[in-house]
């Protein structure tokens, strides 16, 4: 009886689609790493520049 309500799938095959290779870096990781290479020197620049305004700031202050 319950072999009529299922019928047999043995005879079913399916495709194997080719698998795609996996990626070393997920897309999320790459677009924060490149992020990352354009952001740092942006602030090391944007620090530098601080640094200098105050030593010419401190130099003012003590008469030079």
């Amino acid at each position: 009886m319950e072999n009529e309500k299922k019928p047999d799938r043995s005879n079913v095959h399916y495709i194997a689609l080719p698998e795609r290779p996996k990626r070393l870096v997920s897309r999320t990781r790459l677009v924060m790493g490149l992020l990352l290479i354009v952001a740092i020197p942006i602030f090391i620049g944007l620090a530098n520049k601080a640094v200098h305004e105050n030593a010419e700031a401190i130099q003012q202050s003590f008469g030079r």
